[in-house]
């Protein structure tokens, strides 16, 4: 079978794979091939914004179709929108056929014990959704593991993603020293990644959901973590002085907009954001830049826009996006 293929070298291979799986484009049907120095990954399309890719070419080779467990596509004739967390399964709420989506899903991930389907895209200000049992075990709790770490979790508690595992690795990797705010710390993938990766970091980690926190402390034991700080609060007030955070993460997309005034009062001059959103295809990056601009005119401040990217597909033709910006005050 012949198909456009990512070219990496063997060394950016993994992270390459990665970054194609959260963008929904690598081909699974095939073999993946290699020679001496290089990996050739096959693509269900093109990259629509290939910056966030390590270094590449495209090239059209021909692949190796692989005899392997019927996929949940091949057992339904079309492939349902679903997230694995840990050994839970959950549907998407416009699932077609619910139970027998369940039921390729079983059949396909043989490690799969428990499966629902969200009622209600996720909504509130703890983003959590509603959830409805289809199969398998009766519980909503589970471990999930990347990166080394394991992080335990009450799916219809709190609000978790699987699909950021690249893109907090990126970031655990821009940051070295300093303090580290994470605004919408959840159960703790970014603060805990980046506290076991730099144990002279100082990380607060900062929620709202009393259950997120309980599972953050959770997670920090396990973990065997000490320079992370758990705090149950809004981040409208944030538990931190002005000018004392080297780096301020907010992953809140839709709505981070409406922290970034309290964002810029902690952090230092030179001090650098992670600001997600949401955004169409057609504007990737405009509307959010254009956003950090006033929110940092009001407060005083300058921006630069060190960088900007696409972290995941979100839905058709809109994107999960990132920019980091670093705040100079005078």
């Amino acid at each position: 079978m012949r198909l456009d293929a990512l070219v990496v070298s063997l060394r950016d291979g993994e992270v390459a794979r990665r970054r194609l799986i959260e963008l929904d484009l690598l081909h699974r049907g095939v073999k993946v091939k290699r020679d001496e120095k290089h990996l050739y990954l096959p693509l269900r399309s093109l990259p629509p914004d290939s910056s966030s890719l390590p270094d590449h070419r495209i090239e059209s080779i021909e692949f190796e179709e692989v005899s392997r467990v019927e996929s949940v596509k091949e057992i339904l004739g079309y492939a349902p929108s679903f997230d694995v967390i840990g050994d839970i399964a959950i549907l998407g709420a416009s699932s077609e056929d619910p139970l027998a989506e369940a039921d390729a899903i079983l059949r396909s991930h043989k490690h799969i014990r428990a499966i629902f389907q969200a009622r209600t895209p996720i909504r509130g200000e703890f983003r959590t959704r509603g959830l409805t049992h289809l199969r398998g075990e009766k519980r909503t709790t589970t471990t999930y593991r990347e990166h080394g770490l394991s992080y335990r979790l009450d799916v219809s508690e709190v609000y978790f993603t699987p699909r950021l595992g690249t893109e907090r690795e990126r970031v655990a990797e821009r940051i070295e020293r300093g303090v580290v705010l994470d605004i919408f710390a959840g159960i703790g993938p970014f603060s805990i990644l980046i506290g076991k990766r730099h144990p002279e970091v100082t990380v607060i980690a900062v929620e709202k959901n009393r259950s997120a926190v309980r599972y953050l402390k959770e997670n920090i034991r396990a973990n065997n973590i000490e320079n992370v700080h758990p705090v149950l609060g809004d981040s409208m007030m944030l538990p931190a002085k002005g000018d004392s955070a080297d780096h301020v993460i907010m992953n809140l997309p839709h709505d981070a907009e409406k922290f970034l005034g309290e964002a810029l009062r902690v952090i230092r001059s030179g001090g650098i954001i992670y600001y997600y959103d949401i955004t169409p295809e057609d504007n990737l990056y405009q509307e959010s830049i254009e956003a950090i601009q006033k929110a940092v005119v009001d407060a005083g401040c300058r921006v630069e826009v060190l960088r900007e990217r696409v972290v995941r597909s979100y839905s058709p033709r809109h994107y999960n996006t990132c920019i980091e910006a670093r705040v100079h005050k005078t």
